[in-house]
């Protein structure tokens, strides 16, 4: 009885102290889709079927003895640990270790309800993707960021773009290394998002480096949200097979009213490999409808993608259903 009211006591003991050190606050969500597809001469990318992602996240932060902060979390997605960060900085200037966190080139400023087009399409044989290469922030890198000019610039590096992770037994360096730099905000000015960046993969064994850029500018105005943008990329491969492409994007979305709001997204992709260009460009339209039900959000997006791949009278349609839930 002592021994078991001794254990009880060093248990609450350690609780205590872990809450007086940070608080640590838990949330997540939990996203399910329905999607429908077809495209033209491809079995293999024709179907229907149901999916679902949910997240738990933790997060935390305390306030040092030198007068800085320091910020932790990790995100579990589909019991999976996914996003992971440290950060240690102030308001201004900031250090983060971290993966698949932070300021990065994956989001776009292009206005868009439900997913970006390269996730909504990315089930067929599309060329567009929403980052080609170079993806840095995904893979595990360190961070430098700055609060300017009403955003935040970001430096970051990725020493290994291999799909492998360092563990604790020891790192390894079986992939190219990768930077990025980007300036996410609106310059001060109000309804202005602009996101402007590139990331370079390094190229091994004589091949030529990756480089994906992005250059986004939109405008928020009462109901109205317009924006344009640009997106370039070339693989990390020898120049006579580096594949480049070029995508234009434009986007609107309006809400109608508190609970309802419409998108319309348009790309036009062009690409070459070898720095011979295909004769045929890729073209998406995407269409989508965001309804709030306070609590649970319902999105219906139609894509219609032509010269699918930059091929010629392949053509592909893709419906889908997405309700996401937070918690």
């Amino acid at each position: 009885m002592k021994n078991k009211l001794l254990l009880t006591t060093a248990i609450a003991s350690v609780a205590f102290a872990g809450s007086t050190f940070a608080e640590t606050k838990i949330g997540g969500n939990l996203e399910q889709t329905f999607q429908t597809q077809s495209e033209d001469n491809s079995d293999d990318n024709t179907g229907r079927g149901f999916g679902a992602e949910h997240n738990i996240k933790l997060s935390a932060s305390k306030d040092l003895d030198n007068g800085l902060t320091a910020k932790y979390g990790t995100t579990l997605e589909d019991g999976v640990a996914d996003t992971h960060y440290l950060t240690v900085g102030t308001d201004t200037v900031s250090v983060t270790v971290g993966r698949d966190t932070g300021n990065n080139l994956s989001s776009t400023a292009i206005p868009h309800i439900s997913d970006q087009a390269g996730t909504i399409v990315g089930s067929t044989s599309a060329t567009y993707d929403n980052i080609e290469v170079a993806n840095a922030h995904d893979k595990e890198h360190i961070s430098l960021d700055f609060k300017v000019a009403g955003g935040k610039l970001t430096g970051r590096y990725a020493p290994d773009m291999s799909t492998s992770r360092p563990s604790d037994s020891g790192a390894t360096d079986s992939g190219a290394s990768a930077t990025e730099f980007l300036y996410s905000g609106s310059l001060g000015v109000d309804g202005l998002s602009l996101r402007v960046g590139q990331s370079t993969q390094e190229g091994k064994d004589g091949a030529e480096d990756g480089k994906a850029k992005r250059y986004d500018i939109s405008y928020n105005f009462g109901q109205f949200a317009v924006g344009i943008g640009r997106d370039e990329s070339e693989t990390a491969a020898a120049t006579a097979s580096q594949v480049e492409t070029e995508t234009d994007k434009a986007g609107i979305t309006f809400a109608a009213s508190d609970t309802v709001s419409l998108g319309l997204n348009y790309l036009e992709t062009e690409r070459s490999s070898g720095g011979t260009a295909d004769a045929n460009d890729e073209e998406i339209i995407m269409v989508s409808v965001g309804y709030n039900f306070g609590g649970l959000g319902l999105e219906m997006t139609y894509a219609e993608t032509e010269n699918v791949g930059n091929t010629a009278s392949t053509d592909a349609e893709t419906f889908q259903i997405r309700t996401i839930q937070k918690f």
